[in-house]
């Protein structure tokens, strides 16, 4: 499979926004920490990290992919299934093309839900898609027009983790807990070392929700 396209400029920076950090903190006394003014730099700067150990954990990213085409193989059966792609969820399809030629609207049917294209009776092809190396191409628009609340609600967790673990003395402790590249440590026998703990296990435990299944390129 290959596939080239247009990706959509929002949300490249950052899933959650640091008021959405700041909420979490709000459980905690933060009264001897740093100025407000330099709490907020320090969450901006820890969020392109985290965005990359989101996409890390999952394997995927949560953007809209607009306008994107993708070259795939024949099946031999009427179904195209683009989930086992990775390219979920499937928004919209634009085009499909066999061979070099173009199908009609008339001639496939979209089903969102399953992320399939089916032959229509009316195809000229009917009954398969051609068996073939490269020979379809579909033009489609995947991906997410708004980043899901709980992988929002998962960045912020690793931003508030790694800021409580700075702020309570516990940073760089003999202890470590991960999500996908990055790592907060902390002191494990420390007084927050559990919330340390249990932010980064409910992030990583959202964002495994969305792994997308590995394929391979041909």
């Amino acid at each position: 499979m290959v596939a080239s396209g247009v990706f959509t400029t929002a949300n490249l920076t950052s899933y959650c926004s640091v008021e959405d950090v700041l909420a979490l903190l709000r459980a905690y006394d933060t009264s001897e920490w740093a100025a407000e003014e330099e709490l907020v730099a320090e969450i901006a700067a820890l969020l392109a990290p985290t965005k990359a150990a989101v996409d890390s954990a999952a394997g995927r990213d949560f953007m809209l992919h607009a306008d994107e085409t993708v070259v795939l193989d024949g099946t031999g059966t009427r179904v195209l299934l683009l989930a086992p792609l990775g390219m979920t969820p499937v928004v919209q399809v634009h085009a499909v093309s066999v061979g070099g030629r173009a199908l009609t609207e008339d001639e496939w049917l979209f089903y969102p839900e399953e992320a399939a294209i089916v032959l229509a009776a009316s195809s000229s092809f009917a009954s398969h898609f051609p068996e073939g190396t490269r020979n379809i191409e579909v033009a489609l628009d995947w991906g997410y027009e708004a980043t899901p609340s709980d992988v929002m609600a998962a960045q912020a967790k690793l931003v508030a983790a790694e800021l409580i673990a700075k702020y309570s003395g516990e940073a760089g402790g003999v202890e470590a807990v991960s999500l996908g590249d990055y790592t907060v440590r902390y002191g494990g026998a420390g007084r927050h070392g559990y919330t340390v703990r249990r932010l980064v296990a409910e992030a990583s435990e959202a964002v495994a929700r969305y792994r997308r299944i590995d394929f391979c390129a041909i």
